[in-house]
């Protein structure tokens, strides 16, 4: 029986890891849990899973984790904390010795050749949570070129990606979208910040960036493709002009048991895909409305503190369309005032990390505020 603590318990991954527990009782058993906003939800959940140990990231600080850690003697930590906080979690759980179940995005955005290298020196592994990294991975174990210089064993990692609510709008059609709009996503129950970021394809660009530290690939090395299914999570092509797809309806329980579970597979009852009468179809993005993507060319190109900046920029004109401050259509302009005024820094230090972050946020409510 693995024993798990789950960060960020009561948001859609934390729920959805509770899910797979639920089935699975005789597998894993749940030894710590965090949340922030909603520790009263949390504490019903303890209850209900006889979680000895709870951790409030709104009471207690980085500092008091370590300790948290040591209560538990984990065999694997899943962080499943929302946005850029969840960075210190990650390297602490890592400085610990423990294995990093990843569902963090902005983890590896800011701190991916950091937090790499801390799981290398550490010999600790990060098991990519979100389902997109979750497929990749599984495609790349099926290689048997597979190894820690993992950009030598395939070609181009093909990440797929649902459109959102918005595919085949038009800028004018994104004029006056409204929050509730944004927030229906076609194929996924998310949270309302990732809701936002599906919809503007900003979640896409968040995960180029962690495709390529995880898997020390070059920007060429990438390409997003619309898949209206989210049936096939990825593809990677291989060097013979093989293409390797991981397929599955859309949960989130299944890369979620993967990680927790890994190396072995796990039956966790989730819906069988099937292929009666099942039509597939893949689409090249369209970056002259959906400009998070365009974006994403200038903050690849440069790497070092550019996806810090982006990921900064991003969480805070996300916060203000979801309090009604601005138009949907807006965080395509605000992001792209605060990329072009970017200069390159070489990011060496986590005090370099957070210092970036910071000013990005305050360039960015400066820029919000005219």
């Amino acid at each position: 029986m693995k024993k798990i603590i789950i960060l960020g318990a009561t948001g859609s991954v934390g729920k959805s890891t509770f899910n797979v527990v639920r089935r699975n009782p005789d597998k894993f058993q749940i030894v710590g849990a965090s949340a922030h906003s909603n520790f009263s939800d949390l504490k019903k959940l303890a209850s209900e899973f006889k979680i000895p140990f709870l951790f409030n990231t709104k009471e207690k600080n980085i500092e008091n984790f370590s300790d948290f850690v040591k209560q538990c003697e984990p065999d694997i930590i899943l962080n499943a904390i929302t946005g850029f906080a969840g960075l210190e979690y990650s390297m602490e759980i890592l400085k610990n010795k423990v294995p990093l179940a990843l569902a963090n995005k902005e983890s590896l955005v800011a701190g991916g050749e950091i937090l790499m290298q801390l799981s290398r020196e550490m010999k600790m592994p990060i098991l990519p949570v979100d389902s997109e990294h979750s497929a990749i991975f599984q495609c790349l174990l099926n290689s048997s070129n597979f190894s820690e210089n993992r950009s030598n064993s395939f070609n181009k990692i093909l990440l797929t990606c649902s459109g959102g609510p918005f595919y085949g709008k038009t800028n004018d059609e994104l004029q006056n979208v409204t929050r509730e709009n944004a927030l229906a996503h076609p194929n996924w129950s998310m949270g309302a910040k990732i809701s936002i970021d599906s919809a503007t394809l900003a979640n896409k660009c968040l995960e180029f960036f962690e495709a390529m530290h995880l898997f020390n690939a070059s920007k060429d090395q990438v390409e997003i493709v619309i898949h209206r299914e989210s049936i096939v999570h990825s593809m990677v092509e291989f060097p013979d002009s093989s293409v390797i797809a991981q397929l599955s309806p859309p949960t989130m329980e299944l890369p979620i048991a993967f990680a927790l579970n890994f190396p072995d597979r796990l039956d966790c009852d989730i819906s069988r895909q099937s292929f009666k009468n099942l039509d597939l179809s893949f689409r090249e993005p369209d970056k002259k409305v959906f400009r998070t993507l365009e974006i994403l060319e200038v903050c690849a190109e440069n790497m070092q503190n550019y996806p810090i900046v982006f990921n900064a920029a991003n969480e805070v004109v996300v916060a203000e369309f979801l309090a009604g401050k601005i138009k949907f259509i807006d965080i395509f302009d605000k992001l792209a005032q605060v990329i072009d005024g970017v200069k390159l820094e070489t990011v060496d230090s986590v005090e370099k990390i957070f210092e970036i972050d910071e000013g990005a946020r305050k360039v960015t409510r400066e820029i919000l505020s005219k």
